[in-house]
C-alpha cells in the first residue's frame, strides 16, 4: 500500500520484512487470488487495495479513554463500555469488567450486535442520523424493542422511538435487556460534530432503593466522563498534545 500505483518486487519484500521468500510466494498468491493485488508474471507486485480507517481514536485518546472507563468501575461498581458502530452493528471496542457481578455480561471486547435492537446506545446512534438517513439506509420494518419482550416495531414507532433520543445525549434501558443488563448510554462526537464512539454504564438490572437517585447519578457520571473525553478530543485538535491521530479498527477495502 505504501508503494501507491509503483509495482514491488516479491524479493525486495521478502528482504524489508526479513520472511523467506517461499513466505512471501504464498503470502502474494492468496491477496491475487483474493483480489487484493495483481501480480505479474516477472514477480512484480501491484497493490489493489487500500487501508481506510472507521473510528479515529489517538493513543492518547485511547489512554485517556481507558484510564476513565477504570476509574469510573472502581468508584462505582459498574462496568463501562465503549461502543463503536460498523456497518449495521455495534461492535464493543473496549469494556471494563463488571465486579461482584451478579448477571454475565456476554458483551466482550469484539463482540456486536445489531442496530435494529433499538436499546439506548442505539437509539442515541440512530437519531444523529436523523429519519431520512435511516429510512434510506436500512429496512425500517425490521426495527424491535429491547427488553424481555422484544418484539418488532411498525415504521412510524421505530421513527418515533428514534427522534426522540434525539433531543438529549443521554438514554437509558432501566428495565434491562433479555439477559438482565440494564444500560445507561452517552454519545460521543469529535471536534467536528461527527460521531465517534458510545460509552455506556452496564449493570445488573436489579431494584434500587432510589430509582430518580440511581438514574441522576449515572446521568452524572456520563455526564462528567463525556466533559472530560470532549476536552481531550478539543486539546488534540489544537495540537496541544503534540501527537497525531492514530485509529482503530481498520478495513481492507479492494
Amino acid at each position: 500500500m505504501a508503494s501507491g500505483p509503483e509495482p514491488v518486487k516479491q524479493v525486495d519484500i521478502s528482504r524489508d520484512l526479513g520472511i523467506s521468500a517461499a513466505t512471501v510466494n504464498r503470502i502474494v498468491r492468496t491477496l491475487a487470488e483474493r483480489g487484493y493485488l495483481f501480480h505479474t508474471s516477472e514477480k512484480y507486485c501491484i497493490p489493489n487495495f487500500r487501508l481506510i480507517r472507521n473510528v479515529p481514536m489517538s493513543e492518547s485518546y485511547l489512554s485517556v479513554l481507558s484510564e476513565l472507563m477504570n476509574d469510573i468501575t472502581a468508584a462505582h461498581g459498574v462496568s463501562v463500555e465503549a461502543v463503536v458502530v460498523t456497518g449495521f452493528d455495534l461492535l464493543w471496542h473496549s469494556r471494563t469488567q463488571l465486579p461482584d457481578a451478579s448477571v454475565a455480561i456476554r458483551a466482550a471486547r469484539g463482540f456486536r450486535r445489531s442496530l435494529y435492537e433499538l436499546d439506548a446506545m442505539s437509539r442515541l446512534y440512530l437519531s444523529r442520523l436523523g429519519w431520512d438517513e435511516v429510512s434510506y439506509k436500512y429496512f425500517t420494518g425490521g426495527f424491535f424493542k429491547t427488553g424481555l419482550e422484544m418484539g418488532s416495531l411498525a415504521p412510524s414507532e421505530a421513527r418515533r422511538v428514534i427522534e426522540e433520543a434525539a433531543s438529549d445525549n443521554f438514554a437509558m434501558d432501566f428495565d434491562g435487556n433479555h439477559v438482565g443488563v440494564r444500560r445507561f448510554s452517552t454519545i460521543i462526537s469529535d471536534e467536528s460534530g461527527k460521531f465517534l464512539h458510545l460509552l455506556s454504564i452496564a449493570e445488573a438490572a436489579v431494584p434500587v432503593r432510589d430509582k430518580d437517585e440511581h438514574i441522576a447519578n449515572a446521568r452524572r457520571v456520563l455526564e462528567e466522563a463525556r466533559a472530560t473525553l470532549t476536552a481531550q478530543i478539543k486539546a488534540e485538535a489544537n495540537g496541544s498534545d503534540g501527537i497525531g491521530k492514530h485509529y482503530a479498527n481498520l478495513k481492507l477495502v479492494k
